[in-house]
C-alpha cells in the first residue's frame, strides 16, 4: 500500500490549508452561518467530486490494461481551471463543467455567493447538487465488478 505515496500531494495539502487559513480573516467576505455553511459544503462537496473522479479512474480499469493518464484532465485539470473563474473560459466549459464533470457546482456558483456578486440562495445549495455525481460513479464502479476476469496468475 506505500509503494506509491506522493509527497508531492501532502505538501499541496499542507500550503492549501497555510493559505486557507491566512486568506479566511483577511478575504472583505462578512462571515454569517450560512456563508460559513456554503464553505463547508463546497469542501465537502469537491471531495465528493474528485472521489467521483477517482472512483471512475478504477473503474476503466476493470475494462483496460494499461492506466487512463487522459482522466488526469478532470483531476489535474480541474485543479488547474479552478484557479481562474470558471466564466472566462466560455459558455461550452462552463456548462461542461457545470452538467458533465459538476466542478462548477462546488467552485464557482458558491463562490459568486460568498463574495456577494449574487444573492440568489441557489448558488449557495449548488454543492449538494455536486454530490449527484456520485451515482453514475458507483454505478459504473458496480459494473466493472459485474464484468471483471481475472488474468489467473
Amino acid at each position: 500500500m506505500a509503494t506509491k505515496i506522493e509527497l508531492s500531494r501532502i505538501g499541496r495539502f499542507i500550503q492549501s490549508a497555510i493559505i486557507f487559513a491566512y486568506a479566511i480573516p483577511r478575504c472583505q467576505i462578512i462571515w454569517s452561518t450560512d456563508k460559513i455553511f456554503t464553505l463547508v459544503l463546497m469542501i465537502i462537496s469537491g471531495v465528493a467530486v474528485f472521489s467521483g473522479l477517482f472512483i471512475i479512474y478504477a473503474s476503466l480499469c476493470f475494462f483496460t490494461t494499461e492506466g487512463l493518464e487522459f482522466l488526469n484532465i478532470f483531476t489535474d485539470g480541474g485543479r488547474e481551471f479552478g484557479k481562474y473563474p470558471f466564466s472566462i473560459y466560455g459558455e461550452g466549459v462552463l456548462k461542461l463543467f457545470t452538467y458533465i464533470i459538476p466542478l462548477a457546482l462546488f467552485q464557482y456558483y458558491p463562490f459568486l455567493y460568498l463574495i456577494g456578486k449574487t444573492q440568489d440562495i441557489h448558488y449557495m445549495f449548488a454543492p449538494f447538487l455536486a454530490f449527484l455525481f456520485l451515482i453514475p460513479c458507483l454505478l459504473l464502479w458496480k459494473i466493472g465488478l459485474r464484468h471483471y476476469k481475472s488474468t489467473g496468475s
